[in-house]
């Protein structure tokens, strides 16, 4: 909203129809085929799940979203320089998403081996996994990956994470994990987990730490795609860009909570420290 309107857009002239999936991936096909019922100009998502539903429901009406996977393999473009279809924005994700945090987790916790990750199915379509592993890999470090789709699932599965030995956690990208930060990082001090995550959000309700490319300044970039579209372009015609800017955040409250003297290198690098 503050990028429309730094274009020069205003309440008075725009309109707004908006519809909610409930919190839950499942609602997102239901509220895309109701939305484009709708006699709206575009569609405004920030996340990849909710584009595919509006994708799925249609073709015509133009989509900028925020894209956190391979929009290509996804199916929502023909290439990064020229989508070609009716879906464009901003990567949100990139290789080093995977690789970086887990290199963090290994500066933070000394001869890290094992590492518990959380995984939602309903986005298995997406990199992050697979990414996760690989950079495992690399790094030698295991992961033992546990498929969460709902809430409820989460108290069993930080149990299962310490029972097997992990000594952090790694929360991969996911609408839900988001919702429940706070759940999340009450269970990750109650079993004494480490936690890196992949947005600010997750510190500011208690995680350890989280390193992600800059989302805010992402959703504010969607402006300038709205714009330019109800300016007469093609979203086919609008480049997908790519993330350059990423930022980490640190919550020492819960570095001492958790017993843990954070090296002075991690600290100097994070953008963002709550105390």
């Amino acid at each position: 909203m503050r990028g429309l309107d730094e274009l020069g857009h205003t309440l008075t002239e725009l309109s707004f129809e908006c519809r909610s999936a409930g919190k839950h991936d499942g609602g997102l096909a239901a509220a895309a085929a109701e939305l484009v019922q709708q006699p709206v100009d575009l569609i405004v998502t920030t996340s990849q799940p909710a584009a595919h539903a509006a994708h799925g429901a249609t073709e015509a009406i133009p989509i900028v979203t925020i894209i956190s996977g391979d929009p290509v393999a996804g199916g929502l473009a023909q290439n990064i320089a020229k989508p070609g279809g009716n879906v464009t924005g901003v990567s949100y994700y990139a290789t080093e998403l995977a690789a970086k945090p887990l290199e963090l987790l290994m500066e933070v916790i000394p001869k890290l081996a094992t590492v518990g990750v959380l995984a939602n199915p309903e986005v298995a379509y997406l990199p992050f996994e697979e990414d996760a592993k690989r950079a495992a890999r690399q790094l030698g470090v295991a992961l033992n990956i546990h498929q969460v789709s709902a809430p409820d699932e989460l108290d069993s599965a930080f149990s299962d994470m310490k029972a097997e030995g992990a000594q952090a956690v790694f929360i991969l990208p996911d609408l839900m994990f988001s919702d429940q930060s706070t759940r999340i990082a009450a269970l990750a001090i109650e079993r004494r987990l480490p936690t890196m995550a992949w947005g600010p959000w997750f510190t500011e309700a208690g995680c350890l730490m989280a390193y992600s490319a800059d989302y805010s300044g992402m959703g504010h970039r969607l402006a300038f795609y709205v714009d330019r579209i109800l300016k007469g372009t093609k979203a086919g015609d609008l480049p997908i860009e790519h993330p350059t800017t990423f930022e980490m955040s640190i919550n020492l409250k819960t570095a001492n909570a958790l017993g843990i003297d954070l090296p002075e290198t991690v600290l100097l690098l994070a953008d963002k420290v709550i105390e």
